[in-house]
């Protein structure tokens, strides 16, 4: 294992986020990660990019506590047939993206670690722009959600992973 995967997995053990090395045998969305459960699976032989170790646990970190279990392979498309709104998969996707920044600012690693050249679709270069220039992409959440907050700036953390839904609670009279 590099020394940046090393860093990572120590990262992900320290925040209790769930992970394990094993051998993946099906077909994944990003090489050599998957999704299993809500816990993460690593396939060290088949991974092609350390940074996308950080995306995927973004998933797990963002989602909300009682879909977590249901997070399994490409979370879209199994998301979706379990239910979950389209919207609310979106907005995690944006605040998993803001998380992994989070993630590689506190492990002190190049931003090119997540965004790397084959990532997103072609946008890695314009979300290194927008994240490094103080643009807004996910960090919103990441506060409503208690995960980070405004008053100390993104990118720290208060909390790693999120522990509760957000909803407003209508008062009782």
């Amino acid at each position: 294992m590099n020394e940046t995967i090393t860093q990572i997995c120590d990262f992900l053990h320290a925040i209790n986020l769930p992970f394990s090395l094993t051998s993946i045998e099906n077909e994944t969305f990003l090489p050599g990660v998957n999704l299993n459960q809500g816990a993460l699976q690593i396939d060290i032989d088949k991974l092609k990019y350390a940074g996308d170790i950080l995306h995927e646990a973004g998933h797990i970190a963002v989602c909300e506590p009682i879909y977590r279990a249901q997070l399994q392979g490409d979370v879209y498309k199994n998301g979706l047939r379990n239910g979950r709104q389209k919207q609310a998969m979106h907005g995690e996707e944006i605040a998993a993206i803001a998380w992994s920044v989070a993630a590689v600012k506190r492990l002190n690693l190049p931003m090119k670690t997540i965004f790397h050249d084959d990532g997103y679709k072609g946008a890695s270069h314009s979300l290194i722009n927008a994240f490094d220039n103080g643009g807004i992409f996910g960090q919103p959440l990441l506060d409503v959600w208690e995960m980070t907050s405004s008053e100390h700036g993104f990118p720290i953390m208060k909390k790693w992973i999120r522990e509760h839904r957000w909803i407003h609670e209508l008062p009782t009279t």
